[in-house]
């Protein structure tokens, strides 16, 4: 059997999987900003279909307003804390908050504090050609302290040429407002494609077994093009009941590539015929399309992002679950009925063996 590659920048294909190490991936650094950006997953994996992308740093200035005619941004904060506008709203994200801005939203966002880190989804992949053409590689730790450089000689040419080449549109006559207290309707999914946000663990939930699983955004909200959820799993016995509690059971996408970065304790992941892989918190793994896998958890809880360009894992967790109102796992799986499988893995293009 041979082992998952474990890498420093993604591969350049979209038949591999690969797995990228805490704080890695292909660095770029922009011109006075502060921060340091990470390209976990680009257009070349995933045909195009979406660009996982990570970014830290430190407080700096909002970036400017704009919007894109096609490319939907998404934010999701990691650690710290950030500022995103979108329209005529801007929430202050801290870990585990959620902001979702499709085309024609007008926004912009701001790290704020010493040491803030978030991950985005671009989709479509492809522009995250952006950051290489106004950005510069970089292979320090974290990212610059000091930029002295003239902002209008160093960073401004390469900004008005970016915007002829991507589907940019700066805005700078537009005021944005002051960071908005969360509202109730920040604790749910709209079900349509439009500007929202969401903070953490008051969105809807659903428990399959002893998986619960919270979606950030399905297809729904995503105009069909993605979906990105939260999953949280247990080693602890009363909690191994659901969709990998058969230990020989695998699931695969036909249509649909799976990227899954690990936030708390470890993940085990068995991919095709390669050997067991284990996902630490900060690690990343991209399955692609039409491979075979299985999760387990190695920790007494453990908690992934999913990012896929379609409906996923997190769509079929969230179909197969009940609703679920608590922030934590339970104390014990919840009853787990399979006879809705079959007619759930036709629809959603996956199948298990």
């Amino acid at each position: 059997m041979s082992k998952i590659e474990t890498t420093t920048r993604p591969t350049g294909t979209s038949s591999k999987p690969y797995i990228i190490s805490s704080q890695e991936g292909e660095i770029i650094y922009i011109p006075l900003s502060k921060s340091a950006t990470r390209l976990l997953v680009t257009g070349k994996e995933t045909d195009d279909a979406f660009a996982v992308v990570g970014s830290g740093g430190s407080q700096g200035d909002p970036i400017g307003f704009h919007y894109h005619r096609e490319a939907h941004d998404v934010f999701l904060c990691l650690k710290g804390q950030i500022n995103v506008w979108a329209d005529d709203q801007c929430r202050t994200l801290s870990s585990g908050d959620f902001a979702s801005v499709p085309p024609g939203t007008i926004h912009q966002y701001q790290i704020v504090g010493p040491h803030s880190e978030m991950v985005g989804l671009i989709v479509p992949g492809g522009w995250e050609e952006f950051f290489r053409f106004i950005g510069e590689p970089y292979d320090g730790a974290t990212w610059p302290l000091e930029d002295n450089r003239n902002f209008f000689e160093v960073l401004l040419p390469k900004l008005k040429a970016a915007a002829e080449k991507f589907d940019m549109v700066p805005c700078p006559q537009h005021r944005g407002v002051e960071p908005q207290s969360w509202a109730e309707t920040d604790s749910k999914l709209p079900g349509s494609l439009k500007p929202y946000f969401l903070k953490n663990a008051t969105g809807p939930a659903y428990l399959a077994g002893g998986t619960v699983c919270r979606p950030l955004a399905t297809t729904a909200e995503s105009g069909g093009k993605f979906s990105i959820g939260q999953i949280e799993i247990s080693s602890h016995p009363k909690l191994q009941a659901g969709l990998f509690a058969a230990s020989s059971r695998r699931l695969a996408f036909d249509l649909v590539h799976h990227a899954f970065l690990a936030i708390e304790g470890v993940i085990q992941f068995h991919l095709g015929t390669s050997e067991p892989a284990d996902l630490h918190a900060g690690e990343l793994i991209f399955v692609p399309k039409g491979t075979d896998f299985s999760i387990a958890a190695e920790s007494r809880f453990a908690s992934f992002y999913v990012f896929a360009n379609g409906p996923s894992l997190t769509e079929l967790y969230q179909r197969l679950g009940g609703a679920y109102r608590f922030s934590s796992l339970p104390d014990r799986a919840a009853a787990w009925d399979e006879s809705g499988i079959d007619a759930l893995s036709r629809t959603l293009s996956c199948r298990f063996s």
